[in-house]
């Protein structure tokens, strides 16, 4: 009778996760790519030069980052429903807040706060998973999650465009944060109830993360986090906008427009590989085995891009996206190589190095185009930062595959339910 009273909890969540929480996330996902819909529109209102927009677009990353180890600790703590609310009302304020402001420093300091807000739309609903679902579940759960994000991105490309210019900026981000607040007010309301499995206190914070950070693979799989799924994120969430705009001469509405094809594309890629991921990646090894085989294709491919140039059109930007499509396997597996404690630090660690590498790729990219551009023409300075980025992806895919000996299974039947057993939790080897 427990046993069937826990798989209806199961599938309760299991709904949840892909409704509700997914609703989050597509807001997010929105928040996030709109700066690159809107980017020749707020360049024209505020003057922005190239630095300065990729630093806007990247202030949403680093407070974001900033949050994860905090936000981790708080979800094994307090459990997701509580941290999720305040995440979510957070996020509703910094809209309201970017709807009203004057200048790039009211504007990046919304954006900051923006960061801050939706901290948890990913993270929440996957440490959930972990503890709720089985490691295939949790694969097809994370697709399905990155579906909605990816419908969040198509809403912040020709659609989000379209609204600004018919109603105003203001108006949208006033819109996007009315449709956060509903969205917390559901969670609040609606959500299961999430028994925390960590402990509180100062020592236990650090004392989780040191635990985390002191495995090698915790960096192994961290690289890829860093360089590439980071540099995949800055390019598809600002810079392909620009490159559109500055190199293939195409106006704000055409560049929106393939914006939108592109996204759209990763909506329907997510979908896809949703339903079949149980199919093919059913475990850790799985995963790890997708990310050695595939990554190189999506590094050769911005190698590609940046030779084009001014040739390269939005296609070859979809045609890279949907490449790097295994790079979205990295947030379960982080959760099953991990404790069920542990779960939501070490998917937040790995949050963290991710966004701090959005950020530093997307402001570094604007540094180093506003940098050589009077020298080397605007084609070649996007050339030469694209190219960078590409020998990043290298570095991050060699981090990968020579760091450290494979993790071993582990015994975690102290730790979890009897239902758990089956589910292939694994965790890394220990280091002397």
């Amino acid at each position: 009778m427990e046993l069937k009273e826990q798989d209806r909890a199961n599938g309760q969540l299991g709904i949840f996760v892909l409704v509700v929480f997914a609703a989050g996330y597509l807001l997010s996902s929105q928040l996030r790519g709109v700066t690159a819909a809107l980017a020749a529109m707020l360049t024209a209102e505020f003057s922005l030069s190239s630095a300065q927009l990729g630093l806007l677009a990247g202030s949403y990353f680093v407070s974001f980052a900033i949050m994860q180890l905090p936000m981790g600790a708080l979800l094994d703590r307090f459990g997701v429903r509580l941290v999720l609310v305040v995440s979510l009302s957070v996020a509703a304020l910094s809209c309201f807040l970017f709807a009203n402001s004057s200048s790039f420093n009211g504007l990046f300091g919304a954006r900051l706060l923006s960061g801050i807000g939706v901290s948890a739309c990913l993270i929440a609903p996957l440490t959930a998973a972990r503890l709720w679902t089985a490691a295939a579940q949790q694969q097809r759960l994370n697709s399905w999650m990155l579906m909605a994000g990816a419908l969040g991105l198509v809403l912040g490309t020709l659609p989000s465009e379209s609204l600004a210019t018919s109603f105003g900026w203001p108006s949208l981000f006033v819109a996007l944060g009315l449709l956060f607040a509903a969205v917390a007010l559901l969670v609040a309301v609606k959500a299961p109830k999430h028994n925390p499995q960590g402990t509180a206190g100062i020592r236990s914070f650090f004392l989780g993360y040191k635990n985390i950070m002191s495995t090698s693979y915790t960096w192994k799989i961290g690289a890829l986090g860093f360089f590439n799924y980071a540099i995949l994120v800055a390019v598809q969430t600002l810079w392909i906008g620009p490159w559109l705009t500055q190199l293939r001469g195409e106006d704000a509405r055409g560049a929106s427009l393939e914006l939108l094809f592109i996204n759209i594309i990763m909506l329907v890629t997510f979908l896809l590989m949703g339903y079949l991921s149980p199919k093919f990646n059913t475990s850790a090894q799985d995963a790890e085995r997708l990310l050695r085989r595939w990554t190189p294709a999506s590094i050769t491919i911005l190698i590609v891009i940046t030779i084009m140039g001014d040739k390269a059109d939005w296609y070859m930007f979809a045609l890279y996206c949907v490449a790097a499509w295994p790079l979205s396997v990295t947030h379960p597996l982080v959760g099953q190589r991990s404790k069920p404690a542990e779960a939501g630090r070490a998917i937040a660690f790995f949050n963290l190095l991710l966004f701090v590498g959005v950020f530093i790729w997307q402001w570094g990219f604007g540094l180093l185009v506003s940098a050589m551009s009077p020298t080397f023409g605007v084609t070649q300075s996007y050339q030469i930062a694209l190219g960078s980025l590409a020998a990043f992806s290298v570095v991050g895919y060699w981090v990968f595959l020579s760091a450290v000996p494979r993790p071993r299974l582990i015994d975690l039947d102290a730790s979890v339910s009897k239902g758990d057993k089956n589910r292939n939790i694994i965790a890394p080897a220990s280091e002397d």
